[in-house]
């Protein structure tokens, strides 16, 4: 591909423009793609114009860009986490049904050290939850990050705790001793839990969700106010369901940890 004068390639160049929609701004003028993409006028006129062209954008009455059908319909029939979010998708709901909290089905992108969202269930109300569709977020902050990487090999966890953990809140941990540590209790427990740490009134639960050759490729998550946590109820139903896509997922069976949500006391 040909290179821009500052050696940007035009992949790389559409990319930028891809990237700069968002759920809150679906829609952009020219002049905000010019600002947010940092590249001269001329060009993004130019690729956006062929984007739209070919069905990757699209433009609305106003004359703005967005991301067209096309995008969506090339993702739909062939991106394997479609499938992987289509199969989720029934586990997901029997589990919102249960709890009646959100509930998200995720993967794993260690190269980032962040987790993406594939799908999610809301709870009716206003309990906030960090985790969007198609967004992402650091995996040592997150249920669901952690959940996954506690079942990675160990060079995995390794190279990842060896590079920058950042403080996504004030509570998030970042020492990788206590991590380790953490992850080594998921294991044994089969589930991860976090109070607290991204949304201070919330407490997170997540089960990790097995692929092929017993490989981590997931996970299940609930999010509820902390106020309003039960164990109890939440635990075997998040634990079948994350059983029950692996095995979907070509998993072979294996146990999930040492059932302490059976105990008489709250799991901590």
């Amino acid at each position: 591909m040909a290179n821009s004068s500052s050696g940007e390639s035009v992949i790389e160049r559409v990319v930028k423009i891809m990237d700069a929609f968002s759920k809150g701004h679906p829609h952009l003028p020219l002049r905000e793609l010019v600002r947010i993409t940092g590249m001269s006028s001329s060009t993004v006129h130019r690729l956006a114009v062929d984007l739209a062209a070919n069905g990757l954008l699209e433009r609305n009455e106003a004359g703005e860009f967005g991301v067209g059908m096309k995008m969506w319909e090339l993702a739909s029939r062939s991106n394997p986490l479609e499938e992987f979010r289509r199969r989720g998708l029934p586990f997901l709901e029997g589990v919102h049904a249960a709890v009646r909290e959100h509930v998200s089905l995720s993967i794993p992108d260690v190269e980032t050290g962040s987790v993406l969202y594939l799908e999610r269930l809301d709870r009716h109300g206003t309990v906030m939850n960090l985790a969007e569709v198609a967004g992402r977020l650091d995996i040592h902050s997150t249920s669901s990050g952690l959940a996954m990487m506690a079942h990675m090999p160990g060079y995995v966890q390794d190279r990842f705790l060896a590079g920058k953990l950042e403080k996504t809140t004030v509570a998030t941990e970042t020492d990788p001793a206590r991590i380790r540590s953490h992850l080594a209790l998921i294991r044994e427990r089969g589930y991860a839990r976090l109070a607290g740490v991204l949304v201070a009134e919330n407490t997170a639960y997540a089960v990790p969700v097995f692929g092929q050759g017993q490989a981590v490729i997931g996970a299940i998550s609930v999010v509820v106010p902390s106020t309003e946590e039960d164990p109890g109820l939440i635990l075997p139903v998040l634990v079948a369901a994350g059983r029950g896509l692996s095995r979907t997922m070509g998993a072979e069976r294996r146990p999930y940890g040492s059932r302490p949500w059976l105990e008489s006391s709250s799991p901590r």
